[in-house]
């Protein structure tokens, strides 16, 4: 298959190998992709790789990757700032855009039927609501990175400390308030509001470390 570029500034014809599958891609998910995601080739946007699972769109500054999961079915799409380093999941950027409409940057599509009903869902809501990224406005990513960023900073901490936390909440529990107030202590930078007063509370009865 030959994608022919839109946009002068993306400069040669693309040859894009088609894997096992089809030209139409698992379920019809090559087919089901461009077709719903048609909008962006309107907006300089030029399809540089179509393939059963995957299909990108590239702009002079922004991409976007609509994907089927091989194993997982999970249907889904990211936005990618190259020149920034900067990527972004469906969910971050429904949760930061258009919060209402989050849930449609998680379907499991497992037939046809789904598949085809969650892909015309999820890019009708990144062209209703998605505008502003789609033309790289630095404004619609500072706001973006103010939702993301904190989001992701959290999730980081809950990795790091969340198993700590969970056996400082069960020595509270049964308690044993030395050892949770050496674990609370240990994980503070992950702390909600609640199990920072536990820490004050066992500080100031010198349980603390």
């Amino acid at each position: 298959m030959v994608v022919r570029s839109v946009d002068n500034a993306l400069e040669s014809a693309v040859t894009l190998s088609v894997l096992p599958g089809g030209e139409e891609g698992r379920l019809g998910f090559t087919a089901l992709a461009l077709h719903a995601f048609e909008f962006l080739q309107h907006r300089k946007f030029a399809v540089t790789l179509a393939d059963p699972t995957l299909v990108r769109f590239e702009s002079p500054s922004i991409i976007v990757n609509v994907y089927h999961g091989r194993s997982s079915f999970q249907l889904g799409v990211e936005l990618e700032r190259p020149e920034h380093g900067e990527r972004f999941s469906g969910h971050e950027l429904l949760t930061a855009m258009a919060p209402d409409q989050a849930d449609r940057a998680r379907c499991q599509a497992v037939t046809r039927d789904v598949l085809e009903r969650c892909i015309e869902a999820l890019a009708e809501v990144v062209r209703a609501r998605c505008q502003l990224l789609l033309d790289n406005d630095e404004d619609a990513f500072k706001r973006l990175r103010s939702i993301v960023d904190p989001a992701r900073q959290s999730a980081t901490l809950q990795a790091q400390f969340g198993a700590m936390i969970d056996r400082a909440d069960k020595a509270w529990e049964e308690k044993r308030f030395q050892v949770a107030a050496e674990l609370y202590s240990k994980a503070q930078p992950a702390l909600d509001v609640t199990r920072r007063r536990r820490l004050d509370y066992l500080m100031r009865h010198g349980k603390a470390p």
